[in-house]
């Protein structure tokens, strides 16, 4: 008697507030009872967080990426390429670990703790080490510096500038910005090899050492506000030929379909 039941289907905050002095069962997976100051899920549900347990319990899988710029990016692709990835992309359940593999299996295997049979992937910009092998939780690393690389031919940027010039100044204006993005490109492939860097080479880091000052220059030449920060660098993705899409997207676009498609969310 005296006894008290508090049932919360969705405040996290009061059920971590309670596993440290109450009985508390969470229907992860399969239940489990976690006032036990010792048992790992505990140690689980505390440090990663009550909502990412619901999260791995309702999806079935997670997705690790360096940042949000990844995932704009790898959405975007799929649209262009129409693959059924982008289905899966578009509200995944994704965990941010800033290109760090030790982040990422410490937080899935945390996870495991309460949903025993999840399964993720996670992607990463080049690293130089092995990665651990686990069938349940895929890891790659891009050939190429990082996923930006891949977004950065010339055609792509013309094709960019050609289409911007159209939309914001009209058909009449539309050369004059490929021609200032001829003459940008120009200026910071000069300025890199100055600097000892090959603007072509799959090592440079597209995103700092060649777009960004890319756009920088381009608008200054137009004589108009940057509007192409990193955070926007996906929208370059509508403009790469089919044919310049680097096969190693299609391979990792398939392994997240893969992946989303064989995991097994709570009924």
């Amino acid at each position: 008697m005296g006894s008290q039941i508090i049932a919360a289907s969705h405040s996290e905050v009061l059920l971590a507030e309670a596993a440290d002095r109450d009985v508390v069962v969470a229907f992860v997976g399969k239940p489990h009872r976690i006032n036990d100051r010792g048992a790992q899920v505990l140690k689980a549900l505390r440090e990663i967080g009550f909502d990412h347990c619901y999260l791995a319990e309702q999806t079935g899988w997670v997705l690790y990426l360096e940042g949000s710029t990844d995932l704009a990016l790898l959405s975007a692709l799929a649209q262009r390429l129409n693959h059924q990835a982008q289905e899966y992309l578009a509200r995944p359940f994704v965990h941010y670990v800033a290109n760090q593999p030790r982040k990422a299996l410490e937080h899935f295997y945390g996870l495991r703790e309460a949903k025993p049979d999840l399964i993720g992937i996670a992607i990463y910009d080049r690293l130089e080490k092995q990665l651990s092998s686990d069938p349940s939780l895929r890891q790659h690393t891009w050939r190429k510096r990082e996923l930006e690389n891949y977004v950065c031919q010339c055609e792509t940027l013309l094709a960019y500038a050609l289409a911007e010039g159209e939309r914001t100044a009209g058909p009449l204006f539309a050369q004059e910005w490929r021609y200032a993005m001829e003459q940008a490109i120009n200026d910071v492939e000069q300025t890199l090899r100055m600097l000892g860097k090959d603007p072509r080479s799959d090592d440079i880091k597209a995103s700092d050492d060649f777009l960004t000052p890319l756009f920088q220059r381009f608008y200054a030449i137009l004589q108009r506000p940057n509007l192409m920060s990193k955070t926007n660098f996906h929208i370059l993705a509508k403009h790469v030929p089919l044919p310049a899409i680097d096969a190693e997207i299609v391979q990792v676009l398939d392994a997240i379909l893969e992946v989303a498609q064989g995991a097994r969310p709570v009924e």
